[in-house]
């Protein structure tokens, strides 16, 4: 992915969690939706870049 892109996501998932926790209007099963999503997307580009990182480290060996 390119950098621009990731960091548009994370704005967008990270900016997102904090905007949606504070609105009263928006349901809660909405809510844990959103969250769930958020964290499930975060998790896997930080699996994404922890794999990348190794996989750059054990090429320069």
């Amino acid at each position: 992915m390119k950098p621009r892109l990731e960091l548009s996501i994370i704005y967008f998932f990270v900016l997102g969690s904090g905007a949606i926790s504070t609105m009263d209007f928006i349901s809660q099963p909405a809510k844990s939706v959103f969250l769930g999503t958020a964290m499930a997307v975060l998790i896997s580009m930080g699996i994404m870049f922890i794999y990348k990182y190794f996989q750059k480290a054990s090429e320069s060996k």
